[in-house]
């Protein structure tokens, strides 16, 4: 029912995506504008033993077509390559590589994340009432508040981000033990993938929401949102897993140059579910149409068994 409804807002809210495609866009912009300086030096480091090349043909012929088996052995042996070739980057150009390390690790993500209210916004006010907030209008209203919310939200997300990176890399090496094991190394890389980022996914899925839905601070909407998520945990971590195979079965057919379209879909759907998923665990009455008013339960008439049980 949850994936079911977040369907159907993203449908009647897809002019989102277009707008989320443009932030986007203008944000890789500034990224690379801030790394356009250190080009020369990353293209030196990074291409001497063909590393940059090897790793544009991987991600260029990521298709339905490709042996998901040869894909895996090949982008292991590039990921050492290139965690080697970085170590020496880290060793003789250390300013350098902190600054291409935070602007990818940090600020990327808190530009990309600047848009996360704006949209809560935006998804607010259609699933209240109807009304069609601005994107544009609502990211300069909340920009303040935004500014403070990522600041924080990254410096909690960076390190679980890393150590996602550092579980895939030993994931991936597991390629190397070969025999047998090859056969199933796609489906485990799949597994630790789109189980680990559906479980973040379900942590903080009630954060943004909070804050959008009842005004309040960050530290209160989390505390709202972590109680939301954790009244129906299962159930939000289960859906987030069936958007997370459904984004990679669409990456997977389309290929690589379809991503600019696709990932941001499932960014805005993510969006939708946060929202879907906040509304129904406070017992929130939403619009999911123009014609279709869900009321989920209230609390009180969810919390009353437990209530009951505590009683006897």
């Amino acid at each position: 029912m949850m994936f079911k409804n977040s369907t159907k807002l993203l449908v009647a809210n897809f002019s989102l995506v277009w707008k989320l495609i443009l932030y986007y866009i203008i944000v890789c912009g500034i990224v690379i504008g801030l790394l356009a300086p250190f080009f020369g030096t990353i293209a030196s480091e990074f291409n001497s033993a063909g590393n940059l090349t090897e790793v544009g043909k991987v991600l260029t012929n990521f298709n339905v077509s490709i042996n998901p088996f040869d894909f895996i052995v090949n982008f292991n042996q590039i990921v050492i390559n290139f965690l080697e070739i970085f170590i020496g980057f880290w060793e003789s150009n250390p300013g350098v590589a902190f600054y291409i390390c935070f602007v990818l690790l940090y600020l990327f993500p808190f530009l990309i994340g600047l848009a996360d209210l704006p949209v809560g916004q935006c998804l607010f006010g259609y699933m209240s009432s109807l009304t069609r907030y601005s994107f544009f209008g609502s990211y300069m209203r909340y920009f303040g508040r935004s500014v403070r919310f990522q600041l924080f939200k990254n410096l909690i997300l960076l390190p679980i981000n890393i150590l996602i990176v550092i579980c895939l890399i030993f994931t991936l090496r597991l390629s190397a033990i070969g025999g047998v094991l090859v056969y199933f190394m796609p489906f485990i890389v799949l597994a630790v993938l789109v189980g680990l980022v559906a479980l973040k996914k379900t942590l903080f899925s009630g954060w943004m929401p909070a804050i959008v839905v009842y005004d309040c601070n960050m530290f209160k909407g989390f505390v709202k949102g972590f109680k939301a998520v954790s009244r129906r945990f299962l159930k939000v971590f289960s859906t987030a897993i069936c958007i997370m195979l459904l984004a990679v079965a669409f990456n997977y057919l389309f290929g690589t140059f379809a991503f600019p379209i696709i990932i941001p879909v499932f960014v805005c759907m993510f969006y939708v579910f946060e929202m879907v998923m906040f509304y129904g665990s406070q017992g929130m009455r939403y619009y999911v149409d123009l014609d279709t008013i869900l009321s989920p339960k209230k609390l009180e008439e969810k919390d009353s068994f437990c209530k009951l049980k505590n009683l006897i």
